[in-house]
């Protein structure tokens, strides 16, 4: 597997987690086809990435990119240039108790896996492993984002192709997720690099924030134990099918429906990676990826309806609580 190779700072990026998640979103779930390197096995918690599972590895992930993405108006959005899936890694943290290691059952061999991603960067301390003796209780840091997989949320698969596909997977990853807006493209997007991106367009995108709960094995190492922030990017493109379509009331609209601390709940697919250049307030590391979704279902919340809810006594589960929302179903 050709993957980066973690990194060693003599500046650490260490980030410091939030010590609360009011405000920051919730966490992103992502089910996904991976190809894992063998998975080490740890013999102490406090050497756990992430506490509570005993293994780690690093995971490539393909992302298949979308016909729309390709064209003239979108693809300045895109960190890559070519029309090659684009591959990304991860550390990836998991459980593998009771069960033999075998290498031959994990290197380069695919899985399908759900479980929770932190795309931006993380730093572990872990002690150097490199069998010279100089650098025994050396430490560096392993700066990777980061993929948690718990029990049952891993199987290994076969791929199969049609004579009309060229590479699996065929499928981008899906990810759900519910957190407040940050703002709409046309403020936060660099609109002079992205000339083809009309002002209608720009209203039907968006930053939504994020945030994933993280304790590692030693809770007095990095990443420190809390909510570590996230941006990912949301864009409905209008100016393809089936979007023109279901997304014709969005586009009527004078204002943006991604409007700052709104409520936004999402199911969608990766469709790539958001270049950091075109990104009016860009994450601070290289290796933080900003994923593109493009929705598959999703609820723009009324800000009134999730103040009643959050103040309002819980109601008998035989009558659940009405709201109103816009959503997939509702208003396009």
């Amino acid at each position: 597997m050709s993957s980066p190779s973690p990194v060693a700072h003599a500046s650490p990026h260490l980030r410091k987690p939030l010590a609360t998640q009011r405000g920051a979103g919730g966490e992103m779930s992502m089910m996904f086809f991976a190809q894992p390197d063998c998975p080490s096995r740890f013999a102490h918690q406090d050497q756990h990435r992430i506490k509570g599972l005993n293994a780690e590895t690093l995971a490539r992930i393909f992302l298949p990119t979308p016909s729309w993405l390709l064209a003239a108006e979108y693809s300045p959005l895109r960190s890559d240039v070519d029309d090659s899936p684009t591959s990304i890694f991860f550390s990836l943290s998991l459980s593998i108790y009771n069960q033999v290691i075998i290498a031959s059952e994990w290197t380069e061999e695919w899985f399908f896996m759900n479980g929770r991603v932190h795309p931006y960067a993380l730093a572990w301390e872990v002690e150097q492993q490199d069998g010279l003796e100089s650098d025994i209780g050396r430490t560096v840091l392993y700066t990777m984002p980061a993929l948690i997989v718990r029990d049952e949320g891993c199987q290994p698969v076969l791929p199969r192709l049609f004579a009309s596909m060229d590479s699996f997977p065929c499928v981008p990853p899906v990810v759900s997720f519910t957190g407040p807006i940050v703002g709409p493209g046309n403020c936060l997007l660099r609109q002079d690099l992205l000339p083809g991106l009309d002002t209608t367009q720009l209203k039907c995108c968006g930053f939504i924030q994020l945030s994933t709960y993280l304790a590692p094995g030693n809770p007095d190492k990095t990443p420190f134990r809390g909510f570590h922030p996230f941006q990912v990017f949301v864009i409905f493109p209008i100016h393809t099918n089936p979007w023109a379509i279901l997304c014709r009331k969005m586009t009527e609209r004078r204002d943006s429906q991604f409007q700052t601390n709104t409520q936004f709940v999402c199911t969608g697919k990766v469709a790539g990676l958001l270049d950091h250049r075109v990104m009016a307030h860009p994450p601070g590391f290289e290796r933080d990826y900003v994923f593109i979704v493009v929705p598959d279902s999703w609820t723009f919340l009324d800000k009134a309806t999730t103040t009643i809810t959050a103040t309002q006594p819980a109601l008998p589960l035989s009558t659940p609580p009405k709201r109103q929302t816009s959503s997939a179903s509702s208003a396009f």
